[in-house]
């Protein structure tokens, strides 16, 4: 199992209640994905590539279900303080990035991964 460090310089909602300190809003990227996918591992976290059996950003129930488990995780933290737009600054919550870029290598996977992201999303119930 996985330990989240949300501590220190990783302290995201230390974070984001910075940003709303200084008059700011949040367009929050909620993914093990990490927008830079030039870094090493391709953008995810180390700690990702060592689940068994995963296939990063497909219909694979492995890697779904650490998407879920990491997602959940931050927006609870989030929801617990309150940060979300109708009592905080997070304006918009991403759950994808460059998506399109490998999309066609997946085919009908990518089509049913989709679908299970938006709808993994939308439960997470972030409007307050």
């Amino acid at each position: 199992m996985v330990l989240y460090n949300f501590e220190g310089i990783y302290d995201i909602v230390k974070f984001v209640k910075l940003v709303a300190e200084v008059g700011l809003y949040v367009h929050l990227h909620i993914s093990p994905y990490f927008v830079l996918n030039g870094t090493t591992g391709k953008g995810f976290p180390l700690w990702l590539h060592l689940v068994l059996g995963i296939e990063l950003q497909t219909d694979n129930e492995p890697y779904k279900a650490e998407m879920q488990r990491f997602t959940t995780k931050i927006v609870g933290l989030l929801k617990q303080e309150k940060l979300y737009a109708s009592q905080g600054p997070i304006i918009l919550s991403q759950i994808e990035n460059e998506y399109g870029n490998i999309y066609s290598a997946y085919n009908a996977a990518a089509k049913s991964y989709i679908k299970w992201v938006a709808s993994m999303v939308v439960s997470q119930d972030t409007v307050q």
